[in-house]
């Protein structure tokens, strides 16, 4: 299923390529928390109606992802922006909401700027300020420590960490075959009309 991508109303192109931000409905929360892990700007609204969901993502200039396409058409009816996700996996959705912006992951991550559980803004604290809010080993096993400044979650570089930034390089690449595959059809096709010719 290819990625659907909502325009604004009127806009003739999809979006403006700067960092985008995200308004995720009740059936991505994963995906939700890997985006704001990547440092981009994810809301997460579970239980609140369509229409009010749609009007926090006009209002805020954000991209709304949901898997529901009743909700996917209500986007595109109000002019909002807006991705329909198959929902698959995490991996799969993240690439094909990159790929329906028609850029890659890579260039905007921010890792440790963003809290994955309330998409509050990080801060770097010291070895000092950890002491005593988490296990001794693992003050000592680590050198860089996080504070979220709205739920106060402490974060470390932990196994987690490489595992998901595993996971945006394997997101890229997904992206780039996508847009092999898309260049290699538009070239194919263009080769046809040409032959086609009188």
């Amino acid at each position: 299923m290819e990625p659907l991508l909502a325009k604004n109303v009127g806009a003739r192109k999809s979006l403006v390529k700067s960092k985008p931000a995200f308004l995720v409905d009740a059936m991505l929360g994963s995906v939700a928390r890997k985006l704001r892990f990547f440092g981009l700007d994810t809301l997460y609204i579970a239980d609140s109606p369509d229409d009010e969901i749609i009007g926090i993502g006009i209002e805020q200039n954000r991209v709304i992802l949901t898997c529901d396409k009743d909700m996917y058409r209500r986007i595109m009816k109000a002019g909002a922006q807006g991705i329909l996700l198959n929902g698959s996996d995490d991996l799969e959705n993240i690439a094909q909401t990159f790929f329906s912006l028609g850029m890659m992951l890579g260039p905007y991550i921010d890792v440790g700027s963003r809290c994955c559980m309330c998409n509050g803004l990080l801060s770097e604290i010291s070895h000092a300020e950890v002491k005593g809010k988490i296990p001794f080993s693992i003050v000592n096993w680590h050198t860089q420590f996080f504070e979220c400044k709205k739920c106060n979650k402490l974060f470390w570089e932990g196994s987690h960490y490489l595992n998901l930034r595993a996971l945006s390089k394997r997101i890229d690449s997904r992206i780039k075959e996508r847009l092999e595959k898309n260049n290699s059809y538009a070239t194919d096709s263009i080769s046809q009309s040409i032959v086609k010719k009188p």
